[in-house]
């Protein structure tokens, strides 16, 4: 009964960790999807102020060779991050419940495999509900949201 009662909880805690994670997956390689990100996010004003090659640095810092076989086995060929902030949203949150700055600025990942790029972002709608800046977490979500599945639309 205790082994049911556990695979049962970690089955919930597994799923409830996958739903705070957007996830949208495209057919076109890292850069290219970057690129259309950070055109839009510009448009949107959510302004960028950091990006980082994730695997490169690595890379750079001599993990590969540290790791040996064990670097990188779910064999992506790129990641990247960046980090994007909007004033309006950020003031709002500050003022409502400084603590909710942990979800902005916010954070946005891409990966690659196989040519198909993956952006990963943590939803701030995961923050608690009682929160006074949950509605602008809300908020925030979905124009992040909207922001990079509109991008793929640019061309």
């Amino acid at each position: 009964m205790k082994k049911i009662l556990l695979v049962c909880l970690l089955s919930l805690s597994v799923w409830a960790a996958e739903s705070n994670v957007y996830k949208v997956s495209y057919n076109a390689p890292v850069d290219k999807v970057l690129e259309n990100i950070l055109a839009k996010f510009k448009a949107e004003m959510l302004v960028v102020a950091w990006q980082l090659d994730i695997l490169e640095e690595f890379k750079a810092k001599g993990l590969d060779k540290k790791f040996g076989e064990n670097f990188n086995k779910a064999g992506l060929t790129a990641v990247r991050t960046l980090v994007a902030c909007n004033g309006k949203f950020g003031n709002d949150i500050i003022n409502a419940d400084a603590d909710m700055m942990a979800y902005c600025p916010i954070r946005i990942t891409l990966t690659e495999k196989d040519g198909v790029t993956t952006v990963l972002y943590v939803r701030p709608t995961s923050a608690p509900k009682d929160s006074k800046a949950y509605k602008s977490l809300v908020q925030l979500e979905k124009k992040v949201t909207k922001a990079i599945e509109d991008s793929m639309e640019m061309e």
